[in-house]
């Protein structure tokens, strides 16, 4: 986080002490960096850049999204994908121009497909024959022209968790390269209408992705079929999207990620593959969202006792869990925290963060080497913004936190969950 800060042994967040922000606001919170925010996006705009064709940068929302996030990505020129009905009509709310959404989803419902013709959506990714069947009625009965990319899997190995790799045969994503049946069935269709167009093709080989290997074997292989397709089909598609998962870093020892070197290259890749194979490639996409959400963001807790079993664990409780940061469960993913009010202090211990949850496998970070905490201090956790909130769970009766952007002052972009909102449900 770009003003993150001690002073006299607290931590702050430009001009705001974090715990007289915990004594305001309440916890669990997620406070966001808005200047942080802002200056990745320019990063990516600045960055991924050719003068050989254009280019867009896709933020992903399934990431984070509140409308703040749609206003920021105004301002800095960037698209968004969208996942539903939902995360298209939040960046509506936003006035978000829609004709810059790219609409994501292996599974798409009719009433899905129909809003994204009816309102304009830029581009819509479609997985498989089905979905393309449906699309060209809806179209039809719509009298609509849509633009559209395929999903394809590339096969290539992102070298990342197995439950967040997608271009592999078992995927469920997209369809295989390798199945030129089905291929040939889905260009010939495309054929066939007038309403759906294919401007190109759609990857994503996974997330937390840290090497720039995967990239540069995907880059080969995208351009290559696409190239092929062209020259089979006679078509003159012209548009690559390669997806996302571009890593960073999460706690001290973690795998170090250079980003600018690593987008450097992708486009120089890029180049030399367009060159090499000889194909006029007019628009290129990338779908970062971790990259640019996770580092900005910090979920702040209060805490409550240390507990020491008669196994020797000892146990630092929080007033918060699973419920707000899955990761640590779901992907054995790692984090890194401090007591905002004790930073420097010398008195340390090893805990394990542990939330309220009646779970065992409720924890947030395992033998954290921590001060030590007292009922009523709060801790940070760090690198938070990427798929906490959004993957936020109701289990055991626990509301989703706010979210603060804090800059100049301090915003409330998204309210606390209450029990009102839940009881309403059963009315």
């Amino acid at each position: 986080m770009n003003n993150l800060k001690v002073i006299n042994n607290e931590l702050y967040l430009g001009k705001y002490r974090l715990s007289d922000i915990g004594k305001e606001y309440g916890t669990p919170t997620y406070i966001f960096d808005e200047d942080d925010l802002d200056q990745k996006m320019k990063f990516y705009q600045n960055t991924f850049k050719s003068n050989l064709f254009d280019t867009k940068v896709v933020y992903a929302s399934k990431a984070f999204l509140v409308p703040e996030v749609c206003k920021l990505l105004s301002k800095n020129g960037l698209y968004m994908d969208a996942m539903s009905i939902t995360d298209m009509e939040i960046a509506k709310y936003a006035g978000f121009n829609l004709e810059h959404i790219v609409f994501h989803g292996n599974n798409k419902s009719n009433k899905e497909l129909k809003y994204a013709v009816e309102n304009n959506i830029g581009y819509i990714v479609v997985d498989n024959l089905d979905e393309l069947e449906r699309l060209i009625e809806i179209s039809k009965n719509a009298k609509r022209c849509v633009n559209t990319l395929f999903r394809i899997n590339p096969l290539v190995d992102a070298h990342t968790h197995a439950y967040i790799q997608t271009a592999l045969n078992a995927s469920k994503f997209g369809e295989s390269i390798e199945d030129s049946k089905t291929i040939d069935n889905i260009i010939n269709t495309y054929k066939k209408t007038n309403n759906v167009k294919l401007l190109g093709f759609h990857a994503h080989i996974g997330s937390q992705i840290k090497e720039v290997g995967p990239f540069m074997l995907l880059v080969e292989k995208m351009v290559k079929f696409t190239k092929e397709i062209n020259d089979l089909y006679s078509l003159s598609l012209d548009t690559i999207n390669l997806g996302g998962g571009f890593g960073i870093e999460y706690y001290s020892g973690d795998e170090k990620v250079n980003l600018k070197e690593m987008l450097t290259f992708v486009i120089k890749k890029l180049e030399e593959e367009i060159k090499k194979n000889e194909i006029k490639i007019n628009n290129v996409m990338i779908e970062p969202g971790r990259s640019i959400v996770g580092p900005a963001c910090l979920t702040l807790y209060e805490c409550g006792i240390t507990k020491k079993t008669i196994g020797g664990k000892n146990f630092l409780f929080i007033d918060g869990g699973m419920t707000d940061n899955i990761r640590p469960a779901l992907y054995e993913a790692k984090y890194e925290a401090v007591v905002v009010n004790k930073v420097a202090s010398n008195q340390k211990i090893v805990v394990d963060v542990v939330g309220k949850c009646c779970e065992s496998g409720d924890f947030i970070i395992k033998d954290a080497l921590l001060p030590v905490a007292k009922p009523g201090d709060y801790l940070a956790v760090f690198q938070t913004g990427a798929y906490n909130y959004s993957m936020h769970v109701e289990y055991n009766g626990h509301l989703r936190p706010q979210v603060l952007f804090v800059g100049d002052d301090i915003k409330i972009v998204s309210k606390k969950q209450t029990i009102e909102n839940i009881l309403e449900l059963f009315k």
